[in-house]
């Protein structure tokens, strides 16, 4: 933006597709991701004649988890079985079940669309409906 008068502004982003907000100018995230608290960068004071740059927004691409489950018949862990209709739960860092889904015929499962999260709390995957 150029040649704004003196005061105090807010800046805006809106995400692309597939993106999430990580931190920005302000401070890390507050709201949650993608909150309209997070999109904004609050407060930016402008004197009479000043410029202020690198006032910058971090997003990430949302995560994917996939897989696939297979019954090793012969335990060498080659030309497996896949398996349909296991059940796949995504697991929060805390315990909690988040979705769960079903293995199609090829014994694949996936979880698009995860907001990233820190490395030392990661997501987990678990088969609840082992044969």
């Amino acid at each position: 933006f150029c040649d704004l008068p003196a005061g105090t502004y807010d800046v805006m982003e809106i995400n692309p597709p597939n993106y999430v907000d990580v931190t920005d100018n302000d401070g890390p995230l507050s709201g949650g991701p993608n909150s309209d608290m997070d999109s904004k960068i609050l407060d930016i004071i402008l004197s009479a004649g000043e410029n202020i740059t690198d006032q910058k927004f971090t997003d990430e691409l949302l995560r994917t988890i996939s897989g696939t489950v297979e019954e090793d018949t012969n335990d060498d862990d080659l030309g497996d079985s896949p398996i349909l209709d296991s059940l796949i739960s995504l697991v929060a860092p805390n315990g909690t079940v988040i979705v769960t889904t079903l293995t199609d015929s090829d014994g694949n499962y996936e979880f698009t669309g995860l907001i990233p999260n820190e490395a030392s709390l990661p997501y987990g995957v678990i088969q609840t409906n082992i044969p």
